[in-house]
C-alpha cells in the first residue's frame, strides 16, 4: 500500500508545493486548508504522517497533535512553522513526531518522511 499523508496548512500555495513533492513517488495524499477540515479527515482516514501548520484557523496544529494523541492514533505528526525554532519545542511538548521550519526544500520534506516511517513499525497506520 502506498504512504498514506495528510498535509494540513492554511497557505494553498504551499500546499500545492508539498502535494506535488509528495505525489511523484505514488504516495496517496489529502490535503486540508485548516485545521477544522484537517481534523475531520484525521477522524475518517488512517495516516501514516501528518504535516500540519501550527497556526491554522479553527483548529490549530497543535491541537491536531493533541488529538491524534489522545486518540492513540499511530500516525507519526510533524509540525510545520514559518516561526522561529522555539515553536519546535512546543510542537515536541505536545507529542509532535518531527518538525519543519518554513520554507522547506524537497529534500528536506523526503528526509524527513524516511525519518518517520523508518520509526514505524512497517506498514500504514492503524487505530488501536
Amino acid at each position: 500500500m502506498p504512504t498514506k499523508i495528510l498535509i494540513a496548512d492554511d497557505e494553498k500555495d504551499f500546499v500545492i508545493f508539498m502535494k506535488d513533492i509528495l505525489a511523484e513517488s505514488g504516495r496517496a495524499i489529502d490535503v486540508a486548508f485548516d485545521g477544522q477540515e484537517a481534523l475531520a479527515l484525521i477522524k475518517k482516514n488512517n495516516y501514516d504522517i501528518i504535516f500540519a501548520d501550527h497556526k491554522m484557523p479553527k483548529v490549530t496544529g497543535l491541537e491536531l497533535i493533541k488529538y491524534v494523541k489522545e486518540k492513540n492514533l499511530r500516525s507519526k505528526i510533524v509540525m510545520i512553522s514559518a516561526y522561529p525554532k522555539m515553536e519546535e519545542a512546543v510542537a515536541k511538548q505536545v507529542g509532535a513526531d518531527g518538525y519543519l521550519e518554513k520554507p522547506v526544500s524537497s529534500k528536506v520534506v523526503e528526509d524527513m518522511i524516511n525519518k518517520m516511517l523508518g520509526n514505524q513499525a512497517g506498514g500504514s497506520a492503524e487505530r488501536k
